[in-house]
């Protein structure tokens, strides 16, 4: 009976002792957090001023100041964070002191000594980076490690970070040939990523058009997309005839965004192309860009096998004022008869019961007496006049 009295008390005890050692780790914990805390605030504090003086001098013209204070790892980290924001959101002379004032810091020797002798993790961190402070001497590097790296997400950090180093154009070629061997057509995001670089994006993708590898137009095309100017239109009329599809389509959309006006031959072929793409996006650009003189060549869209095509060369023909409408009106009688016909005149009439009901609106009431005049003088169907006034 002694002896279970004696392990019962000692199992008490135990108990008791472990308890405290608990209590004792929550407390040393808390106290740790509470420590970390306040280090923090004095770190946030010292940061905040320092922060201040390199947005009130970020255009002045004496160098920027590495901080007055030591800072551990964590806050290093942290500095970086915040300089790396500052980086991306500005351009030019502030852009330019932000990173210098990194080199002087000594963050960008840092991050070149992780990329080439620290382990995978860190290398990754480093490209991410070196790529926001620009670094140039880390290209070589940068390119070695993506020539070696699986096709994932921390392959587009790599490259990323070469396009914004990148020292010239010869740079970015070889990243953006390194990432075409994964052959996943993600040319949209190489695009993105080439725009990153201090580079004459034009001027790399009108000569990437001229090339004869599709993945190289691909990115050519995807890079002018949003060009308007004359010059991009003469670069991709070329590819208009190209055996891709996707190639041809997208060469006609830049091609019709660029041009001011389009030539009687360039109509011709785009109204008489054989994707149905192709002869939509010119039949739409006719009417965008207003050119009535094409209103006959577009009356021949209204005839097109594709539906598509049709209507929108009769959407067309009725933006393009009234010799547009007596093109329109006219088609619809010579197709009487016929399937073709029967559809256009139905969407004559809606047209007429559409624009009817948009009196208060001129232009829309203007359009629709032109129509409801030319419609009934040519199908011999007496529609209502209203009044302008």
């Amino acid at each position: 009976m002694y002896s279970n009295l004696d392990i019962a008390i000692t199992f008490l005890y135990v108990l008791l002792l472990l308890n405290v050692l608990f209590a004792a780790l929550v407390y040393g914990v808390k106290l740790r957090r509470l420590a970390r805390a306040r280090a923090q605030q004095r770190f946030e504090e010292r940061a905040r001023d320092y922060r201040s003086y390199i947005l009130v001098h970020m255009e002045g013209e004496e160098p920027l100041l590495a901080p007055p204070f030591t800072m551990n790892r964590a806050e290093q980290e942290a500095m970086q964070a915040w300089l790396n924001d500052m980086i991306e959101g500005l351009s030019g002379i502030p852009r330019e002191r932000c990173i210098e004032l990194c080199r002087r810091m000594g963050r960008a020797d840092h991050y070149l000594d992780r990329l080439r002798t620290g382990s995978y993790g860190a290398r990754l961190d480093a490209a991410y980076h070196l790529g926001c402070m620009r670094v140039q001497e880390a290209v070589p590097p940068l390119l070695q490690l993506l020539r070696s790296h699986p096709r994932n997400s921390a392959f587009f950090v790599i490259a990323r970070a070469i396009a914004k180093c990148a020292r010239s154009k010869q740079d970015i070629h070889e990243m953006v040939q390194i990432a075409l061997k994964h052959n996943k057509g993600f040319y949209e995001l190489l695009v993105d990523m080439v725009k990153e670089a201090d580079i004459d994006h034009g001027a790399l993708f009108a000569e990437y058009i001229q090339r004869e590898d599709k993945a190289l137009i691909q990115i050519g095309l995807c890079g002018l997309k949003a060009a308007s100017e004359p010059r991009a239109a003469s670069a991709v009329y070329r590819l208009l005839d190209s055996s891709d599809s996707a190639i041809s389509a997208l060469a006609a959309a830049i091609y019709l965004r660029s041009v001011h006006f389009i030539p009687r031959h360039a109509v011709h072929k785009l109204l008489r192309h054989p994707l149905e793409e192709i002869r939509l996006l010119a039949a739409e650009g006719i009417a965008d860009l207003k050119l009535v003189s094409y209103a006959e060549a577009l009356r021949q869209g209204v005839g097109d096998d594709s539906l598509r095509v049709a209507y929108a060369s009769a959407s067309g023909l009725l933006r393009l004022g009234e010799q547009g409408i007596i093109q329109l009106c006219a088609a619809a009688v010579d197709a009487s008869g016929t399937t073709r016909g029967d559809e256009l005149n139905q969407w004559i009439q809606d047209e007429l019961r559409s624009l009817s009901g948009l009196q208060h609106d001129l232009e829309q009431l203007s359009r629709y007496n032109s129509l409801a005049y030319h419609y009934g003088k040519a199908a011999g169907v007496k529609q209502p006049i209203y009044r302008v006034v």
